[in-house]
């Protein structure tokens, strides 16, 4: 075993001695170990185990022993999700056992293939590839395989042959090795297979994935996730190839899409990547991204499987979806066969949305909070789901540091809407105490009452109005009144709509903020459906956009109508029991219709997209004065979700 192997060398040149009982024990711990650590879901026992060996004074003596401990323990900190912790143990032990030579190289191997893909999960695919090679490098025969293949998954966006080489080399391994089986070789070709897709060789790949299907059984009803990877990838390669029929029906054989109540559907925030040509990403771009979703409703993982694109489109269309979050009750209630490598279709969005209309609050809010010291939050370039226990935890601190967590708390869109209203609850209270800015106490009120219908909501926010805190703050209450002002789902604008948006603009605000630019554009709306064309122009025009531009605040027109019905379910996906939901991008035009619909976020791939476009197309929108007819609003979005009676 690895230990002994390091205690001899420690004891090279001394007197032979016989072996002691704590050697002996010693040996065992390292054994028990590192058997903990091959096991599922023990890795976690395994650090404690391998923690102990390193107060012993062996490993503190030798540095093989502690080195094989590091290599070891740091391959399950990794698995746990302590990843810099993992990475620096490996990295630290990997050069003393390199020197052994031959005789760690399979611990040289491993370690180097879990610090390959923890490169490859934080998306620096370079890194991924020198670590994978260092593996390549260690292994012979069949070990080769398991490096060949991720060496192939990491390059397969880079179209420069390296890819398909190493999937090529894997593929000849495989088949001519007798003791492999026909699964084996069946996940090896579905690797090739999907290079060859991602280099447009569809015919070729699609013949491949068919004799893979095939060694795997076929098509029947009871499926693995290797199964699952060889089907979906056949569903691209048919549509590829234009073969409709087909590509649902192998994407039927997957399981996507047959879950009651479209979980899927619930996420918190799912927002696809804003194209950016000098980045790689074009409107005409589409990938198809894997993903896995923990427990708690943050994606713990996402891979590209194929993208039109280049490596960094592919890396970008995955990075957008590491970032989504769900409930943690709707991600639970999602079976663990489909959280674990469920797929999503892909476009990057014209136009993202604007911020929403209490932002300016919120950046006056956090400025308030640097100026009492405190640095930017641990969480805030986590996504929601996984920013939650770090929020947690702060909150349960005093001060404006306490406040400043619950406030996040209070907006987490994955918090339990019960849970929200009681932290909100909890925000004003601190907030008062604190002394902090009105501002905090605004944006509680304005979410606490954004699921009212509008006549309640605009009372609420007229009370607020009246408090002396409120209505003597510029931004605070000029906030308050765009929004009592702003149109909402079937609901004409209050009568003094007019009042309250002159009262916004002329706020004491610089004559640029965003919340007057959007007062400017709903008075302008206003003027225009009194037939005041000259007014509105004028209005319009103070607001410094193009004509096609939205509000710097999301105040987009309302909807009028859904513009969907139960006739819209497409029968394909009906005969096949599909359910689904797709995200779906628009623009409004000045008399409240859409135009350039778009899908660009599906799931499951390819069922719903005409159907979603059907629906956005024939959603009605509150009218907007444009000059010359220009579009209202460019980039909206709609999430459409398709559920069996």
């Amino acid at each position: 075993m690895l230990f002994l192997l390091a205690m001899l060398a420690v004891g090279q040149g001394a007197a032979a001695k016989p072996p002691s009982t704590a050697a002996t024990t010693m040996q065992q711990q390292f054994d028990a170990a590192s058997e903990a650590a091959a096991m599922p879901g023990k890795c976690g026992e395994a650090i404690g185990m391998f923690e102990a060996l390193e107060r012993t004074g062996a490993a503190r003596r030798s540095a093989l022993v502690a080195a094989a401990v590091d290599v070891r323990k740091g391959r399950c900190l990794v698995t746990v999700g302590r990843v810099p912790e993992g990475e620096a143990a490996i990295r630290r032990g990997l050069p003393q056992l390199k020197a052994r030579g031959a005789a760690f190289a399979g611990d040289v191997r491993d370690a180097s293939i879990t610090l390959g893909e923890a490169a490859y999960q934080r998306f620096d695919y370079d890194a991924a590839v020198r670590d994978y090679e260092v593996a390549l490098s260690q292994s012979e025969g069949l070990a080769r395989l398991m490096p060949l293949m991720l060496m192939s998954r990491a390059l397969m966006f880079d179209h420069d042959g390296r890819a398909l080489r190493y999937a090529e080399e894997a593929r000849t391994i495989v088949r001519a090795t007798p003791t492999a089986s026909k699964h084996d070789i069946a996940n090896v070709q579905t690797q090739y297979a999907r290079v060859l897709l991602n280099e447009g060789r569809d015919k070729e790949a699609y013949a491949e994935l068919r004799d893979s299907l095939a060694k795997q059984g076929g098509l029947d009803s009871k499926v693995s996730l290797d199964e699952v990877a060889t089907r979906s990838d056949l569903a691209i390669a048919a549509l590829r190839n234009k073969d409709v029929d087909s590509a649902r029906r192998y994407l039927a054989y997957t399981g996507a899409g047959r879950m009651k109540d479209a979980p899927f559907s619930r996420a918190a925030s799912m927002d696809p990547p804003a194209c950016d040509p000098a980045a790689g990403l074009t409107p005409e771009d589409v990938a198809i991204v894997e993903f896995v979703l923990a427990e708690d409703g943050h994606v713990a993982s996402a891979m590209p499987i194929f993208s039109t694109g280049s490596r960094a489109t592919a890396i970008a269309f995955s990075q957008a979806v590491r970032d989504w979050s769900w409930r943690p009750d709707d991600a639970k209630a999602i079976p663990p066969f489909f959280r674990y490598g469920s797929r999503v279709e892909l476009r990057c969005i014209r136009a993202p949305e604007g911020p929403s209309v209490v932002e300016p609050l919120v950046e006056s809010i956090d400025a308030w909070f640097a100026s009492r010291g405190l640095s930017e939050p641990a969480w805030r370039d986590m996504s929601d789901a996984s920013a939650l226990p770090l929020q947690r935890t702060a909150a349960a601190e005093g001060g404006v540091a306490g406040l400043r967590a619950t406030l996040a708390l209070a907006r987490n869109p994955v918090i339990d809407p019960e849970e929200a209203a009681t932290l909100r609850g909890q925000v004003i209270a601190r907030a008062a105490a604190a002394g902090a800015p009105v501002a905090i106490r605004v944006v509680m009120e304005l979410i606490d009452t954004r699921d009212w219908n509008a006549k309640k909501y605009r009372e609420a926010l007229r009370g607020l109005l009246t408090e002396p805190p409120v209505a003597a703050d510029p931004l605070a209450a000029a906030t308050v009144r765009l929004t009592i002002a702003a149109p909402r789902y079937k609901s004409r604008p209050p009568e003094d709509a007019a009042a309250l948006l002159d009262a916004v603009v002329s706020a004491p605000l610089p004559d640029t903020h965003p919340i007057k630019t959007a007062a400017l554009l709903q008075r302008a709306n206003l003027l225009a459906a009194g037939n005041d064309l000259a007014g509105a122009r004028a209005a319009f025009a103070r607001t410094g956009l193009t004509a096609e531009q939205c509000a710097l605040v999301d105040l987009s027109p309302a909807a009028t109508r859904p513009g969907g019905s139960a006739n819209d379910y497409p029968m394909e996906a009906v005969r096949m029991g599909f359910e689904g939901w797709v995200r779906a991008e628009f623009d409004i035009t000045a008399d409240g219709r859409t135009a350039t619909q778009r899908a660009v976020a599906a799931y499951p791939p390819f069922i719903f997209n005409e159907a979603a476009v059907g629906i956005v197309r024939g959603s009605r929108w509150t009218s907007s004065f444009r000059p010359e007819g220009a579009l209202a609003c460019a980039g909206q979005q709609r999430s459409v979700t398709f559920r069996m009676p």
